[in-house]
């Protein structure tokens, strides 16, 4: 039976395979979103061992060395230089100068750093000495060590200092791509520029927007929030933003307090408050009232639905009380179950699991289970009583369940679920918190080592590596706005690859692994300075935190588009170009 013809997609994925393989996820991602969105999915990729191209290629080299002794009527002749593949001049890895060194040459040194980066990983040593074609065997790159992107097996080399393919079993697992559907503005690790992102963004006039939200699984749907009101944008790249604002609450002495969508974008929740009293609208993706859920005695702080089911966590608080109502919108009871009552502030509460949630407070974080209702079932309490922690975030895969909760005031950072407390993570107050994405991989092979980011008003994001097993905890990156440009919010993108913030006029993106300088980063144009009132600031969540200006990211569901509130303007920031 014949080979199949060779199409370009064998010959794309051996080479999206072979960047994965060597440590260059920013050019596979490239390739994976310019050529074919799942590689793994086509029909021969099952039957791609490790370093296939490596050896191809060497076979090849081999191929053309023998054609090359031969002349025409098939007697053997004398190889020259002149008829090497790559040409008769000797090359050595070791003149080249690296990528950081390239730079080094090119650029101004930099300022320096207030903590040193991590040192580089020794250049490796080639696998082996033989030369093919009148050079040396071509290698696998050994990429920098990160406990995200574990290092590949060297490959087992034959008597014909070939790599063998036959050797490989048991076969390696194709290692997951760096990302699949997430953002990336097709530029490799860390530019000697920044990208500049002005001319894919977009600025919309809103009223002050408080929060901005994607519809889940729809990168066309926007909902922003203020004080009074909250509009539907539908985006499209064929016609400009329409406008819904479907809600309007100004003149009538009551305020929008929060909103969320629901786990599949079928519903937006919007809570409202009037006379301290809270209540909770159902909406459709098109703007129109589809339930009204029972009030509450006090206002709504936060709405929190499930993933996986159609439950609906809302916490309700003053200053000395609070309470989890349970609304599951699959039963639309006339009345909440009896909720749980804390005797605490809670800023904070987040999903963890399918049964489980976790709230924070004044000194404490709060377990709860949730099935028909909602019931405590553990207090984990700070060493500093006093401590208010104010964001809280929490990841539940098949190898953990963690929650990572953050202080504005004295700017620590604990982990309750691990007994883990990283004191003075920064040197002015948190303003947000994020936990990165676990890959397809890293559950797989079973990690347990978490990345976390923190925002703050220093001027930097801090990402942080835990091992929630040894308790060992690594600051892996201070990365920098700017003087006097304080990280106001931020997140990861969906599929962990990139960071952002947003400052006061600004937006900011970082490869998560590389870190550095941003690969991409907007400013608002000088003409359209951020329209917003100069006495209208927030302190922190939920009225919690240090004085600065309201500011929103969201990334959309696949990663391409941020939206970012800037006072009285929203910036819809494309990164697919």
């Amino acid at each position: 039976m014949a080979q199949p013809d060779l199409t370009s997609h064998h010959v794309n994925y051996l080479i999206w395979r072979y960047l994965q393989e060597s440590g260059h996820g920013d050019a596979a991602v490239s390739l994976q979103r310019a050529w074919y969105p799942d590689p793994q999915a086509l029909p021969f990729a099952r039957h791609i061992k490790t370093h296939a191209l490596v050896s191809l290629v060497q076979k090849g080299l081999q191929y053309h060395e023998l054609e090359s002794s031969i002349d025409k009527e098939g007697n053997p002749t004398t190889l020259t230089p002149a008829n090497y593949f790559f040409g008769p001049e000797p090359f050595e890895v070791s003149t080249l100068k690296s990528r950081d060194e390239a730079s080094a040459d090119q650029a101004p040194a930099p300022a320096p750093a207030p903590a040193p980066a991590p040192a580089p990983e020794p250049e490796p040593e080639p696998a082996h000495d033989r030369v093919t074609n009148g050079h040396p065997a071509m290698e696998v790159d050994e990429a920098e060590s990160k406990p995200a992107c574990p290092h590949p097996h060297a490959p087992d080399v034959d008597g014909d200092g070939d790599v063998s393919m036959g050797a490989m079993e048991p076969e390696e697992v194709p290692q997951e791509p760096t990302l699949s559907t997430g953002s990336s503005v097709g530029i490799q690790i860390s530019p000697a520029k920044a990208a500049d992102l002005t001319p894919d963004t977009a600025l919309l006039d809103e009223d002050h927007v408080l929060s901005a939200s994607w519809r889940p699984r729809d990168p066309s749907l926007l909902v922003a929030a203020g004080d009074t009101f909250c509009s539907i944008w539908k985006l499209s790249s064929t016609s400009a933003p329409v406008q819904n604002k479907f809600l309007n609450l100004k003149g009538t002495g009551a305020y929008v307090s929060t909103v969320a969508w629901d786990g599949i974008g079928a519903k937006l929740a919007v809570a409202s408050f009037r006379d301290m009293k809270g209540n909770v609208t159902m909406y459709n993706a098109e703007g129109n009232v589809v339930d009204l859920l029972p009030d509450l005695p006090r206002v709504i702080s936060g709405l929190h639905w499930a993933e996986e089911s159609p439950q609906l966590v809302i916490v309700a608080s003053d200053e000395r009380t609070s309470e989890l109502a349970l609304w599951d919108d699959s039963r639309r009871p006339d009345v909440y179950p009896p909720p749980q009552v804390i005797d605490n502030q809670i800023y904070d509460l987040a999903w963890c699991g399918r049964n489980q949630i976790l709230a924070c407070g004044n000194g404490a974080v709060y377990e709860c289970e949730v099935d028909n209702n909602i019931r405590l079932t553990k207090t984990y309490t700070s060493q500093q009583a006093d401590t208010e922690w104010t964001f809280l975030r929490c990841a539940h895969t098949a190898n953990y369940s963690v929650a990572v909760t953050a202080s504005a005031t004295k700017a620590s950072i604990w982990i309750p679920t691990h007994d883990i407390l990283i004191e003075n993570a920064h040197q002015d107050a948190i303003t947000a918190i994020d936990i990165q994405p676990q890959s397809a991989l890293q559950t797989k092979q079973g990690s347990t080592t978490i990345t976390i980011a923190s925002y703050s008003a220093d001027s930097t994001v801090g990402v942080w590596q835990v091992d929630l097993e040894t308790k060992q905890y690594t600051s892996v990156h201070r990365l920098r706005l700017g003087a006097s440009i304080p990280a106001l919010t931020g997140s990861f993108s969906p599929d962990g690859y990139a960071l952002g913030a947003v400052s006061k006029d600004q937006v900011f993106i970082w490869n998560v692994e590389r870190g550095g300088d941003p690969m991409a980063t907007w400013k608002a144009p000088s003409a359209a300075q951020v329209k917003e009132d100069p006495d209208r600031v927030t302190n922190g969540q939920n009225g919690h935190g240090p004085a600065n200006p309201d500011r929103a990211l969201s990334w959309d569901p696949d990663g391409k588009k941020l939206a970012c509130g800037l006072g009285n303007q929203m910036a819809i920031v494309n990164l697919q170009r």
